[in-house]
């Protein structure tokens, strides 16, 4: 059950040893005994923790003398001990407006206390700003070390099991995933700029402790200001980016969109020591437990990863092509037009540049101070086991089961060179069935089969493998996963049947697809919806086939002539 002292700690109620979320069993389980508690018990645990908590501070705000100043202009609310209150606002510069401070429903229920001094905290900061110098953050960091201040920010503390629904960019299908969210602090005041606060994590939770005044003796301490509905969004966001990293392995791309369920969380308010430096052009905090930096002036860039994918194949085939040519500037001009037009107009669809704000930060690792000197501390306390997300998906009868999910394999890989050969070569079986039905009785089957005489027939099957790589095998291969069922002994069973997973050129054009009706597109299906084109069509690639395939295969008296 939770700690006594830390209800983020969970321990094993038979030997007491630390348990840890079991996404698999989607329970609390014991490493060393085994032993398991339902997500229930452990909510029950800190429910019952939080309400003597709760208890507690309500007894001893009678005996405290706490001022609260509020800021008319940006709506920023901080307490101090009687006698200790500023009168301008640190984030905005506005006057402060005092009065009496006594409602402990306002306070969290857990603090982490301030490991770094203020003498400290602003060594660190001017050496990291002179470090720095060159650079805007490092700029205006310099010129405003005099509004350093050291505050408790309100934070929310979320643990516990996640679910959340998986979509690619461009692909239709869902994905159900589940995890574990082993602490993540998220910030609840709204003048902070979130993603620098992010910046400046994590926190050791193992240091975490339920909140008693004395700590905030001679402290600033900011209250939450953001609505429930936005502390909501930010909680949601935060578990997104935390589980962001493993999915977008999974889906092989960073265009993932994910939508969480948090129900089964516990979120607790509480008290965070950071260091803080706001103005209009400049946000900068340190972490006051562990020494973190992040620096932010509102700097922002664009980049377009999706590009270097397109961009490569667009290189490479346009190499390929200039071969044939000499590298003929022309040559390798109309190629780069015609293979670049394809491949970025099937790759980039639907694709938006990626904005991404510029903040600067210093590493995670935490500190400590011996001999009255801060070096580098210790790991936090980590989950016993694996916080990895794990997918899942429905069995025949129903039942999600746990599975792991890949794209690519070495059959998915031979068959696409298998299909690019054959449609390719396509005119080369008539063409030799042909040839036999013609031979001479002294003829040799080479002498009058010639594979160049089907240039036409390759040059557009060549067009159409291309279109099969770009958006058969790199775009809607995503739709058809290989999926395969993960076993309570560990071993992998695959899920499904082959004709689900079967992605071939003819798929690309939407036979083998379900229509609006749920029946399968045939190839005649497919004819008869695109009426009159759909014969043209047909009809001129069965010309194009059957003539390049005689030219090959036939002898026509070319040879005899040229000879």
């Amino acid at each position: 059950m939770s700690d006594n002292n830390n209800p983020l700690r969970i321990f094993c109620r038979n030997c007491g040893s630390p348990a840890g979320f079991n996404i698999l069993k989607q329970s609390y389980a014991c490493p060393h005994c085994g032993e398991t508690s339902g997500i229930e018990d452990v909510r029950k645990s800190v429910y019952e923790w939080r309400s003597l908590q709760k208890d507690s501070t309500a007894e001893k705000i009678s005996d405290q003398k706490l001022m609260i100043c509020s800021c008319s202009t940006c709506g920023a609310e901080i307490v101090f001990g009687e006698g200790e209150a500023s009168e301008i606002c640190d984030f905005c510069g506005s006057k402060l407006i005092r009065r009496e401070f006594n409602d402990p429903e306002r306070l969290p229920e857990l603090i982490i206390p301030f490991f770094i001094t203020p003498d400290e905290a602003a060594e660190r900061m001017k050496k990291w700003a002179r470090e720095h110098s060159s650079t805007a953050e490092g700029k205006h960091l310099l010129s405003n070390m005099n509004r350093l201040r050291g505050y408790y920010l309100p934070y929310y503390v979320v643990r516990g099991p996640v679910r959340a629904e998986i979509s690619r960019d461009g692909t239709f299908r869902r994905y159900q995933c589940a995890g574990y969210i082993d602490g993540v602090a998220v910030s609840a005041s709204k003048q902070m700029d979130n993603l620098v606060l992010n910046c400046a994590e994590p926190f050791n939770w193992s240091e975490a402790r339920p909140f008693e005044y004395g700590y905030i003796a001679g402290h600033r301490v900011k209250l939450c200001d953001i609505s429930d509905a936005n502390a909501d969004e930010r909680i949601r966001s935060e578990v997104r980016d935390d589980f962001r990293p493993e999915v977008e392995r999974v889906m092989q791309t960073g265009g993932v969109n994910l939508s969480m369920s948090t129900g089964d969380m516990n979120v607790m308010p509480a008290l965070m020591p950071m260091y803080v430096v706001k103005t209009k052009k400049l946000t900068a905090v340190m972490n006051g437990q562990t020494g973190r930096i992040a620096v932010s002036a509102g700097r922002s860039r664009k980049s377009y990863p999706w590009l270097v994918e397109p961009a490569v194949y667009t290189g490479v085939l346009t190499l390929v092509f200039g071969y044939f040519y000499d590298f003929d500037p022309e040559a390798l001009f109309l190629g780069f037009c015609v293979f670049g037009a394809i491949i970025f107009a099937v790759m980039t669809q639907g694709k938006q540049a990626i904005k991404t704000d510029v903040i600067l930060k210093t590493d995670a690792r935490g500190v400590e101070r011996n001999d009255g000197k801060l070096e580098s501390g210790r790991d936090i306390l980590k989950n016993p086991y694996d916080n990895t997300p794990v997918f899942y998906e429905k069995d025949e009868s129903g039942q999600e089961i746990p599975v792991k999910i890949r794209f690519y394999g070495f059959a998915r890989w031979f068959m696409f060179v298998f299909n690019s050969l054959v449609t390719i070569f396509l005119p080369v079986f008539p063409a030799a069935l042909f040839r036999l039905a013609s031979m001479g009785e002294n003829e040799r089957f080479m002498d009058y089969f010639h594979l160049s005489y089907g240039a036409a027939w390759y040059v557009l099957a060549a067009m159409i493998v291309l279109v099969y790589y770009v958006k058969g095998v790199r775009v809607d291969m995503y739709e058809h996963p290989i999926i395969h069922a993960m076993l309570p002994d560990g071993r992998l069973s695959l899920m499904g049947k082959a004709a689900d997973r079967r992605v071939g050129i003819l798929y690309m054009f939407g036979i083998g697809k379900k229509d609006s009706e749920g029946r399968t597109v045939t190839p005649f299906r497919l004819l008869s919806s695109m009426g009159g084109q759909g014969c043209f069509l047909a009809g001129g690639l069965l010309f194009l086939l059957l003539g390049s395939a005689l030219a090959i295969g036939i002898d026509t008296g070319t040879d005899q002539m040229q000879n």
